[in-house]
């Protein structure tokens, strides 16, 4: 679950944190890729692959609201209050919290942004032939060995659509995520951020506030 959240963590703040500290051709290609998040609503779905486990995904995000789903672990914030949905085997609960400025650091891509422009450089790799198609390959890395990723390697079309992230860990574990598919300026209903009880049961609920 641990791993989830920090990919999670990751994949969200890559969404907002565009460009980071860059120069030259990197700044163009990130500035590129960050206006395709500038446009309303985000839609996008996301494969995860680890050692040949596939896990799917999706993250919805608008404005400071964003709801995050895979098979393991489920996140609703609509600007106030969070609810986490953790599901093992027979058994789920759910998580409710409002978090403090402190913790919604750890959630809120806006907060997130400065640290990450502040700990990471870009690099601009050119273009890659990846399974026919070109992209470009920017490459993000850790300024220091503090960092919870030490690298982010990420592969953008030439419109600036996201195409791929890998993720790189300092204990070499790597995770690829895969972008499926990538739609914006969309508007949600309210309860898109919204934890839904009847859509979603659950044996205990944890509150937090």
């Amino acid at each position: 679950m641990q791993r989830i959240k920090s990919i999670f963590l990751v994949l969200i703040t890559t969404c907002f944190a565009l460009p980071i500290s860059a120069q030259g051709a990197a700044e163009v290609w990130l500035k590129k890729a960050a206006s395709k998040f500038e446009q309303k609503g985000i839609d996008l779905s996301f494969r995860i692959n680890e050692d040949g486990i596939r896990l799917n995904g999706k993250l919805l995000i608008e404005g400071k609201k964003f709801s995050f789903h895979t098979d393991e672990m489920k996140i609703w914030y609509d600007g106030t209050t969070q609810w986490t949905l953790q599901t093992d085997d027979d058994y789920s609960e759910l998580y409710i919290s409002e978090p403090t400025p402190e913790e919604q650091q750890g959630i809120n891509p806006y907060l997130l942004l400065g640290s990450y422009q502040e700990h990471f450089t870009a690099f601009d790799e050119g273009e890659k032939n990846i399974n026919g198609q070109l992209l470009h390959k920017i490459t993000l890395k850790a300024k220091d060995d503090q960092q919870e990723l030490s690298q982010l390697t990420l592969y953008i079309y030439g419109d600036g659509t996201p195409a791929a992230l890998i993720l790189t860990f300092p204990d070499n574990r790597k995770y690829k995520i895969e972008v499926q598919s990538f739609r914006n300026g969309l508007t949600f209903p309210q309860q898109t951020f919204t934890y839904q009880e009847k859509e979603y049961p659950v044996n205990e609920k944890i509150d937090m506030r």
